[in-house]
């Protein structure tokens, strides 16, 4: 009939914004539960077997004692969970700071390619903190995180500048082409640097394709502080990046300022990408793979991509390591080793899915 027809529709009408809020609720859910059995796993388990009780006995000593006399616990046995702490800090602290810069990067260059380790951040981090350590003796955690931050600034401006003289500018598939090139020569300049020099090798040849095992307690200390700050500003900044997304004509009349919103993006990214840098190594890939992925459970809106990728660039991280301690028995490989694995198809289905063009 008629009546109950019309009567119908605006029963029905609610019900798909009522069921789109619930799903997005339980991906939240989600995200949250598989980054605390990332946490769990990464502190649980590893290339030496310990149990669990020995493992969750000794974990409060690692903040309030020597974890390494425990009683009843071998010392050895401390030693690796204590380690195996400070390793899932650093894998927390280093994949959110590496997927909210690659949301930042997408939403301020409106490149779905922008990636620190794609447009070259990683790159110049690591050789800025290679070389300093190899010519000027900056070893110290300090020094590492300023030299990191002042080296992800220069390779972005460089790329920034190469691509901007290309034909037809700056264009998605220009930058992450340029940033490919600028991040090949800078990493053959690091690696040419560790070769020349034997005390700069033994120090970070392992560092150099990025690796959980380098922080201590002191080192996530003094770079926590860093990565938080430049996070809560690019949460801040996640509502002008959903305006700026509508044009910036339209979004200078709603009271945005593009130029200010990108420059403080930047520096946001340049904070996180060098400080992430200097702790673990150059990842690359997680400032890609994140923001994509979270997109399709949370939606395009960035003041939903930002906290999400919070979220999910710790569990990706942290998964790939665990995977990277458990699949060689008696040998570890290094967690960037598992995320170009894990990114470089992700690289390809990007591509393919978003129809990277030019924009």
């Amino acid at each position: 009939m008629p009546g109950s027809s019309t009567f119908a529709r605006p029963d029905a009408a609610p019900s798909a914004p009522r069921g789109r809020a619930r799903g997005q609720g339980m991906s939240w859910l989600a995200m949250a539960a598989l980054l605390l059995v990332a946490v769990f796993l990464s502190i649980s388990y590893g290339s030496r077997p310990i149990g669990l009780g020995v493992t969750w006995h000794v974990v409060p000593h690692v903040f309030s004692g020597d974890p390494g006399a425990v009683p009843g616990v071998p010392a050895l046995d401390g030693a690796v969970v204590e380690s195996r702490v400070w390793r899932t800090g650093a894998g927390l602290l280093t994949g959110a700071a590496l997927a909210v810069a690659g949301a930042l990067l997408q939403g301020a260059t409106r490149n779905p390619l922008g990636d620190p380790g794609i447009l070259g951040l990683t790159a110049g981090a690591a050789f800025a903190v290679v070389a300093g350590g190899a010519f000027l003796g900056l070893t110290g955690v300090t020094h590492q995180l300023w030299l990191a931050a002042l080296g992800s600034a220069v390779a972005v401006a460089a790329v920034y500048a190469l691509a901007s003289a290309a034909r037809g500018g700056a264009r998605p598939v220009t930058l992450a082409l340029t940033g490919a090139a600028v991040s090949a020569g800078l990493t053959a300049l690091t690696s040419a640097v560790l070769l020349s020099n034997q005390a700069t090798f033994d120090t970070f040849r392992r560092w150099q394709v990025g690796e959980l095992t380098r922080p201590d307690g002191t080192f996530l200390v003094l770079a926590s502080p860093v990565i938080l700050v430049a996070l809560l500003l690019g949460w801040t900044l996640a509502r002008s990046l959903d305006t700026l997304t509508l044009g910036e004509a339209l979004g200078r009349g709603l009271g945005v300022n593009p130029a200010l919103v990108r420059g403080l993006a930047g520096l946001a990214v340049v904070l996180l990408s060098g400080t992430s840098t200097a702790l673990v190594g150059p990842l690359v890939f997680c400032g890609l793979l994140v923001p994509h992925a979270v997109r399709s459970l949370v939606g395009i809106s960035y003041r939903r991509v930002v906290p999400a990728c919070l979220l999910a660039g710790p569990f990706i991280v942290l998964l790939a390591d665990v995977v990277a301690r458990v699949l060689v028995p008696d040998r570890e490989i290094q967690v960037g080793i598992a995320l170009v694995v894990i990114g470089a198809p992700a690289l390809v289905v990007v591509i393919r899915r978003r129809g990277v063009v030019a924009a």
